[in-house]
């Protein structure tokens, strides 16, 4: 397996930007999943399980309003003093990307509070507006949850837009000291390319119909932000991959089919900087799950619970 993720140590892999043959303005639509039909065939199943358990999800957060609740009045444990603030992705919501992993961090007395961010034109979906507009709305969530809550820290857990946006929040918009653990599952960290995100769009129900409404620098102001080649990336870049005080858990699947190659999830170790960076397959080898369906995985979820342990 690859212990090059695993192991990164001077710096984390970067996308090749060669390799991006499409302009973010116009994203190729139609067509298979990737330029290897080999690997579209032999992936196919897993990525329609995840069509299937993403809109299974959207069901189930629809009906079920209590879980759709956060702990605001939910007391801290001498064990688990810090609430997890769960951020969601691109084209993702509170209730959906979480109801699995919610139900879980409770059982094991954890406080959970998740935020829509990113609104933008649809009242279902978000995490399509400014990346940097999104970050303000993570700083101004986490502030409420400290002040409500009491406590000193948080933990945040995001997965794909949600695993690379907090960075900025944390370098940025100063919310290191206000963060303890951040766990990043399949997280773009240095950005993704137009074909992967319409592989996310694709299964994501109504995601690809938003994207029809009209130019998709207009209709989701995220994605051209979201691209490798962006100057938002490179500005992301430039503030550091790590924010001192945090520690840093990376979670990626070798058959992430949207953040591609899948070793760019991974973030550089640095000197006095907490960082492990793990891959899905390095622990079960047999396992496909691809991008979509990483939120609800009972692995991934497992490893999330052991970095909220420190």
């Amino acid at each position: 397996m690859d212990a090059g993720l695993r192991d990164c140590s001077d710096s984390a892999p970067f996308p090749n930007e060669r390799e991006n043959t499409m302009s973010f303005l116009t994203p190729r639509l139609p067509g298979a999943n990737s330029d290897d039909v080999v690997t579209d065939i032999a992936e196919a199943p897993h990525r329609l399980g995840a069509v299937a358990q993403a809109g299974g999800a959207q069901v189930i957060a629809t009906v079920d309003v209590q879980a759709g609740e956060d702990d605001w009045n939910v007391p801290p444990t001498e064990e688990h003093p810090r609430p997890v603030v769960l951020v969601h992705g691109t084209f993702g919501n509170r209730g959906y990307t979480w109801n699995t992993a919610t139900p879980l961090l409770r059982q094991h007395g954890h406080r959970v509070f998740r935020l829509d961010y990113g609104q933008h034109g649809n009242p279902v979906i978000f995490g399509l507006g400014d990346i940097k507009h999104s970050a303000r709305q993570l700083a101004d969530f986490v502030d409420e949850v400290l002040r409500r809550t009491g406590a000193q820290e948080v933990d945040v857990v995001g997965f794909s837009q949600g695993g690379m946006m907090p960075r900025y929040y944390l370098n940025a918009l100063g919310g290191g000291p206000k963060v303890r653990n951040f766990v990043g599952i399949a997280p773009s960290n240095h950005g993704v390319t137009a074909q992967g995100l319409m592989n996310l769009a694709r299964q994501i129900p109504g995601a690809v119909e938003l994207l029809e409404q009209g130019p998709v620098g207009e209709v989701v102001p995220a994605w051209p932000q979201l691209q490798h080649d962006h100057p938002f990336q490179r500005e992301l870049a430039d503030l550091g991959e790590t924010t001192e005080g945090v520690r840093h858990t990376v979670i990626a699947t070798q058959y992430d089919d949207v953040v591609t190659p899948y070793t760019s999830c991974a973030l550089a170790k640095a000197e006095g900087r907490y960082v492990n960076n793990i891959v899905l397959q390095d622990i079960d080898p047999d396992d496909h799950t691809p991008h979509v369906s990483m939120p609800y995985n009972a692995t991934v979820l497992n490893e999330v619970l052991k970095a909220l342990a420190d």
